[in-house]
Order: C-alpha cells, then sequence, then structure tokens
C-alpha cells in the first residue's frame, strides 16, 4: 500500500510540476508583453496630454471663450490622474534649462529641440516633454506621472496569475488522486496478482522437477533389479505427468487472462449444454427455473466446459452430499454442502494457485477456480462465491439479459 501512495504522490508531483512550468511560461511572456505594451500606453496618454497642454495654452490668448471653457473641463478632468504638469517658457532659457534637466540629461535635451517631443524615465516616473514653438510664444509642456498605471496592471494582473495557479494545482492534485485511485491501483493489483502467479507457478512446478531430479538420483546410487528401475520410472512418469497437467493449465489461463477474441465461438444454449456435459457426473443434481430454456451464450463451448467443469468438480471434490446445479433465466448456482471456505480465505480463493487452508489434504493446485473465473469472465460472466466453513458453498455465475450472446 505505501508503494502504491508513493507511486500516486510521484504522479501528483509530476502533473503539478508540469502545469507549474507551464503557468509560469504563459506567465512570464504575458508579464513581459503586458510591461512593454504598458509603459508604451503610458507614454501615449502622455503625450496626448501634453499636446492638450499645449492647445490650452495657445488657445488661452486665443480669445476663443468656448473653445478655451471646454479645454479646461478636459484639462480638469485628464489632469487627476497626473502628479506633474508644468509649462515653460522656453524663451527664459536660463530658467527653462534649470527646470527641463531636472528630468533630462544631455542627450534628451538635444533630441527634444531636434524633434519636439521627448520621452524620459525620472525614479518611479513616466514623462514626456513637449516643445512647441508658435507665434504667440514658444514654451515646453512637462508632464510625468509617478504611480502609472502598470503598476496597478502588475498587481492585478499578479492576484489572477496566483489564482489561476492556485486552482491550476487544486485541479490537477484531485485530477490526479482520481486517476490514481482509478488506474494506479488496478495497475497495482494486477503487478501484485502477476507477482503471486509467478511465485505460485514456480513454486509448483519445482515440485514436480525436485521429485523428479530426486528420484533420478536416488535410483542411480547403486544398482537396481529391473522391478526396482521400473519402480522409479513410474514414480518419475507420475511427476512428470503431473508437471505437464500443471503446465497445460497455465497455458489455459494465461490464454483465459489475456484473450484476443481468436478462438471460434458459437451461440451455445445453456440447458443442453449442462444436461450435456453433466451427465455423467452421479451426484449432481440439474434443476431448471423459469425461463431457463431462454438461457445462452455466445462463447468457446471446450473453453465454457472447462470453465463450469472445474467448479463443479471443485463442488464434489470437497463434499460428500449432493451437488445442486441450478439453471434461471439469467443465472447459474452451483451449491454444495461440503467443508466450506474460511472466511479469511474467500477474498483470494479465485486467485491462481491459491488454496484455502482447510484443503490441504485434498489434491490441487489452485489453478481450477482461477481459470473457471477468467474463462467466464470473457463471455460476460460475473462469478460470485458465497460459503461458510463447514456449511457448504455456494458459486453463482449471472449474465445480464443475454447480453454475453
Amino acid at each position: 500500500m505505501r508503494k502504491l501512495f508513493t507511486v500516486g504522490h510521484r504522479i501528483i508531483l509530476l502533473y503539478t510540476a508540469m502545469t507549474l512550468c507551464a503557468i509560469t511560461m504563459v506567465a512570464a511572456v504575458v508579464w513581459y508583453w503586458t510591461a512593454d505594451y504598458d509603459d508604451e500606453l503610458c507614454y501615449s496618454y502622455l503625450e496626448e496630454r501634453a499636446d492638450l497642454i499645449a492647445h490650452e495654452n495657445l488657445e488661452r490668448y486665443s480669445g476663443n471663450k468656448i473653445y478655451n471653457a471646454w479645454m479646461q473641463h478636459r484639462h480638469e478632468a485628464a489632469a487627476k490622474p497626473f502628479a506633474t504638469q508644468i509649462v515653460l517658457d522656453a524663451d527664459n532659457i536660463r530658467s527653462t534649462d534649470a527646470a527641463l534637466r531636472r528630468f533630462l540629461n544631455d542627450r534628451q535635451m538635444l533630441l527634444l529641440l531636434n524633434q519636439g517631443e521627448v520621452r524620459f524615465r525620472h525614479g518611479e516616473s513616466l514623462g514626456v516633454v513637449l516643445y512647441s514653438p508658435k507665434q504667440e510664444g514658444n514654451f515646453f509642456v512637462v508632464v510625468s506621472l509617478n504611480m502609472h498605471v502598470g503598476d496597478y496592471l502588475y498587481q492585478r494582473m499578479g492576484y489572477w496569475l496566483l489564482a489561476v495557479a492556485g486552482l491550476s494545482i487544486v485541479m490537477v492534485i484531485l485530477f490526479s488522486k482520481v486517476y490514481t485511485l482509478r488506474h494506479i491501483r488496478s495497475l497495482d493489483e494486477a503487478y501484485q496478482r502477476e507477482r503471486q502467479f509467478v511465485h505460485h507457478a514456480s513454486h509448483e512446478l519445482n515440485n514436480p522437477l525436485t521429485a523428479i531430479q530426486g528420484e533420478c538420483e536416488i535410483t542411480l546410487l547403486k544398482p537396481r533389479t529391473p522391478e526396482e528401475y521400473q519402480e522409479s520410472l513410474g514414480r518419475i512418469g507420475s511427476e512428470a505427468r503431473r508437471m505437464s497437467q500443471i503446465i497445460r493449465q497455465l497455458l489455459y489461463l494465461s490464454a483465459a487472462m489475456n484473450d484476443d477474441g481468436a478462438e471460434e465461438k458459437s451461440l451455445i444454449s445453456w440447458k443442453d449444454f449442462l444436461t450435456e456435459s453433466l451427465a455423467g457426473e452421479s451426484r449432481v443434481e440439474l434443476h431448471f427455473a423459469t425461463g431457463a430454456g431462454n438461457a445462452a451464450v455466445m462463447a468457446n463451448s471446450y473453453l465454457l466446459k472447462m470453465a463450469v467443469g472445474n467448479i463443479v468438480r471443485n463442488a464434489l471434490k470437497y463434499s460428500t452430499d449432493n451437488v445442486i446445479v441450478t439453471l434461471a433465466e439469467h443465472s447459474i448456482t452451483v451449491a454444495d454442502k461440503g467443508i466450506g471456505i474460511p472466511k479469511s480465505d474467500l477474498a483470494y480463493i479465485a486467485q491462481p494457485f491459491y488454496r484455502a487452508s482447510n484443503t490441504r489434504s485434498f489434491e490441487g493446485h489452485g489453478v481450477g477456480m482461477s481459470l473457471a473465473v477468467n474463462i467466464l469472465r470473457l463471455y460476460g460472466i460475473t462469478t460470485k462465491i458465497r460459503s461458510r466453513e463447514n456449511e457448504g458453498t455456494t458459486v453463482e455465475l449471472k449474465w445480464k439479459n443475454n447480453a454475453a450472446v
């Protein structure tokens, strides 16, 4: 379980890191673009404001009272966000030069005289100086913004980016947990089943091989009589047949667990199938419920016979009373009154090579039930096992509305 959570946490961290990297890259691009655009926007506003002040200063001498009133209204409305706006008399060189050099260096002063306009950054302020030579008088207009709109935009954008990043992380964690619970858990369970399968298969195959090897070594220790050699070869042949049976069951189990749909299938009537396949079993009672004649399945008859036969043979093996097989329209039940399955073993009874703790005295390899469950699963049939120790076991095979047909 700790390994499962470790894998899940790694997936969550990986997805979270990928999301944060993507958000960081997008945020960097947006931040760079916003910073560049914001400064350009502020300079444009400042230039417009400087031009407005220049026109206002010009029209102040024109005597156009209506225009002057409109310009004054625009001036008052536009002046609110600005910290500094100065109109300097260009003809008063000494005082104007001293005032401009508070904002401009020598290169900017030269650009102002040559181009009539220059942008500047002074401390935390952005500003524009406009040179307006007119017949009515020459003057400079200086407009600067101490706390420009960029600070506000940066702050708001930061809040939005943090909110988006936080929401994305929460969503990634939730989706990753759902993915972990739904997929990683199933992968981990499959991995654990595979490990257990290999472990038990190795153990089961090792037993007959060890017996064969030991028998050969003992037989070759000294010369034997023909009867002794025959007896030894008989034991070796018995163990070889046992190993061959295990390998054959493993092959069938592997094919059932990794079905590719290649086997030949046909429509099989359950009533005819059970009647024929269980005809030779003396302790089996076969009952048909109402609607049982309509029950059918699309399956491979050989594999189906193997699966149902394994379940019925298990019931016969672990009980001395009759086994009751009941066919209904959508289910088959196989019930016995045998030794039952301990509660602690019931959850694992369908795993390959798993045998209940109370079956040590019975012959078997623990493959039959697992093989039956996997074969039936191929045809859309679910297997449910109910059992009580020393009371008996009931195996129920169910399908929905002949969906397997």
